[in-house]
């Protein structure tokens, strides 16, 4: 690839924050033709959001600088291929750019329609249960308390984050799948087909999970003690309170039981 300019295609990584992007990008990452893991690309995240923000405002503010919408989009384009193109050489160049950011995952739309390189989207749902469990748990490391006000509006951002699924705009170009189901051959051997990564290997996550956080590392609210190690997705907190999941069972009941979620915190096996 020395003579390239940009990748063959990025894999954009997402899912709810703590649904499990982490672990799925490492995996994805295992692949010969992709970059090594790496942090999120925070970063980018306000480019694509531009287009967004500039979509809404088109009978308002937008016109005043672009004459059509397409024009928007191409200078948002010019934008993103920039500071894509940078994380794809500080990367050393991969055949495959494969990134994540949990928190761009609700603009997957924006980012294909902007974006002129060839995209393809891997979402992770988990059951919200323990997506707004293990966000509890970044608020106590935080030092702070979650209220039913703050459970109520990550509900809402979870339900969210799994709208472009359905997107008609995103047909053929997003795999989904279960956090749950992670391990298991069969999700591995569909991940390989969607991908076109023969390479995924499980054996091999985050460098066989040789990996020994530093300190610092674990201090970090976001921290969990799951990173760098094998795939396990056993139950590590307490289970949500029962009044945080009347919350989310009312918010997130459609998305659940289509997941196979149950109320009581139960998941069906696929």
């Amino acid at each position: 690839m020395t003579d390239a300019t940009a990748p063959m295609k990025v894999i954009f990584v997402g899912g709810a924050p703590r649904s499990g992007t982490g672990v799925t990008h490492a995996l994805l990452c295992t692949a010969p033709a992709t970059n090594e893991y790496h942090h999120a690309i925070s970063f980018v995240r306000p480019i694509f959001e531009s287009y967004v923000v500039g979509m809404a405002q088109w009978d308002s503010h937008t016109p005043t600088f672009f004459q059509i919408p397409e024009h928007l989009r191409r200078h948002v384009n010019k934008l993103a291929q920039e500071s894509m193109g940078l994380v794809w050489r500080a990367l050393k160049r991969p055949k495959v750019l494969c990134v994540k950011d949990p928190l761009l995952t609700v603009n997957f739309t924006a980012v294909k329609a902007v974006l002129d390189w060839p995209c393809q989207f891997v979402t992770v749902l988990r059951h919200p249960h323990d997506v707004i469990r293990s966000q509890q748990e970044v608020y106590t490391r935080s030092g702070m308390v979650m209220d039913a006000v703050q459970v109520y509006r990550l509900a809402r951002d979870y339900m969210l984050s799994y709208t472009h699924i359905d997107d008609p705009s995103m047909e053929g170009s997003v795999f989904h799948f279960r956090y749950e189901d992670l391990g298991q051959d069969w999700l591995t051997d569909q991940l390989r087909a969607f991908t076109g990564m023969g390479g995924i290997d499980p054996a091999r996550i985050w460098n066989n999970g040789g990996h020994q956080p530093s300190e610092r590392e674990k201090a970090d609210p976001f921290y969990s003690p799951k990173y760098h190690g094998m795939i396990d997705t056993s139950h590590r907190l307490d289970p949500l309170a029962p009044e945080f999941r009347k919350i989310v069972n009312d918010l997130c009941g459609p998305l659940m039981e289509r997941c196979g979620y149950h109320p009581d915190g139960r998941v069906d096996r696929w």
